[in-house]
């Protein structure tokens, strides 16, 4: 019994429209003739005016019902890909079919802003990869392949020594060379990708990327870690790395700006999110010194689902503030 009432409620509307009016047509004439027996002209003609009345409630509800098959099409065309697809004005569409159907336009449209926002993101993480790539291929061949061609150099020298002395003084010279090779490929390892966040923490690699930029450029950086409460907050990994890159292409800008003396790193941690934040103390605006890796970390934030912004710091310099809301409270 139940399957029988589930397949009367599940006919299409017309179909619904058509059986009510069939009943009150055949239970008009039922009536009608057991009342008025022997007048066939009445029935006749109520039968005309009930079928009649029928066929316009059927036609009047297709009608109706047009801007709704309208828009099932559109949904059909954008699910086959047809994105630039848009619902039309209906003659037939009521004031409340007419709203829906700019709303679905205006979902359409938003969605469609945002696809292409995505194109455009894509392409700038493209072309900041073909950048960084440039600039190791650069690093690479300035720097680790003039070194590997001076030990060569080196070591063709010491063969031909017959003083041991000399000899000795060329593998020295040769040994500081290879460690500093090693040094360099270890930098051109680490701007590709850098673990020190994932295997040391966030505040352990900020606090050695803080001694590592005073070692390289004499750049004062201070290091601050803010905790909403006491306890444990473990940030993921892949949060880490982004924190990191976030402050490493920083103090980046900050060692490329001859102005800067000293920079600060906040860290403020909470349930909810972790936000990172680098100072400089220069008097330049930050328009005036964005590299092309700081432009690219802040699309990684952006698809990491966090929010990055560079300005001008109240106190002068520049600032970059990124924030992550994916947070872990350990137990």
């Amino acid at each position: 019994m139940r399957r029988f009432f589930r397949r009367i409620l599940g006919v299409p509307l017309v179909g619904k429209l058509i059986g009510a009016n069939t009943l009150i047509v055949v239970s008009a004439a039922l009536v009608h003739g057991l009342a008025f027996t022997g007048q066939r002209a009445e029935l006749l003609t109520v039968f005309v005016a009930l079928t009649s009345a029928l066929a316009v409630n059927v036609l009047l509800v297709h009608l109706a019902l047009q801007p709704v098959v309208e828009l099932e099409k559109l949904a059909e065309r954008v699910s086959r890909g047809e994105f630039d697809a848009r619902g039309a004005p209906s003659l037939f569409a009521d004031r409340e079919l007419a709203r829906l159907r700019d709303t679905i336009n205006g979902v359409l449209d938003s969605l469609a802003v945002e696809r292409k926002w995505i194109q455009d993101l894509g392409a700038q993480v493209v072309r900041a990869e073909d950048i960084e790539r440039a600039n190791v291929s650069r690093e690479l061949h300035d720097s680790i392949a003039q070194t590997l061609a001076a030990v060569r150099y080196q070591l063709a020298a010491a063969i031909r020594e017959e003083s041991m002395n000399e000899m000795r003084n060329r593998l020295t010279a040769v040994n500081g060379m290879i460690s500093a090779a090693m040094e360099q490929i270890m930098t051109v390892s680490n701007s590709l990708h850098s673990r020190v966040a994932e295997d040391l923490g966030i505040e352990a690699a900020l606090d050695m990327l803080a001694r590592q930029v005073k070692l390289r450029s004499g750049i004062d950086v201070r290091l601050r870690i803010n905790r909403a409460r006491p306890g444990t907050l473990v940030i993921p990994p892949s949060a880490s790395a982004t924190l990191y890159r976030v402050a490493e292409e920083a103090l980046r800008n900050v060692e490329l700006n001859a102005q800067a003396e000293s920079a600060t790193i906040d860290l403020s941690v909470s349930d909810a999110s972790v936000q990172i934040e680098v100072v400089d103390d220069s008097n330049r605006p930050s328009e005036d010194l964005v590299r092309p890796g700081l432009i690219s970390v802040k699309d990684r934030v952006l698809l990491a689902g966090g929010k990055m912004k560079i300005d001008s710091a109240p106190a002068g310099g520049m600032r970059v503030k990124a924030e992550l809301r994916t947070m872990r409270v350990a137990s």
